[in-house]
């Protein structure tokens, strides 16, 4: 059972540890950043909306026309507060 009271199943696109880690890379983020992305709500097509528009200033595909959600705005908020280059390759 989720915080929220909602069942998580494996299809309802809720992020999980594994989910993050593999969008986000297993070298970027320490375990409190992981915990702060799933504890937005967020969806996998959202952290990925985010991951698009810091790596490359939102300015590609649909996110470039696009305003920012709530969600989208906060997991950025936590990505870029996460200390990390992301200029700079996954690492391993």
């Amino acid at each position: 059972m989720a915080i929220d009271g909602r069942a998580e199943t494996a299809g309802d696109g809720m992020l999980t540890r594994d989910s993050v880690l593999k969008l986000v890379g297993k070298s970027r983020l320490d375990d409190h950043a992981i915990v702060e992305i799933i504890g937005t709500g967020a969806t996998e097509p959202e952290l990925v909306e985010a991951l698009n528009r810091l790596s490359r200033g939102g300015e590609i595909g649909a996110e470039k026309m696009k305003p920012i959600n709530p969600r989208v705005g906060k997991l950025c908020e936590i990505l870029l507060t996460s200390s990390l280059d992301w200029d700079e390759p996954e690492a391993g």
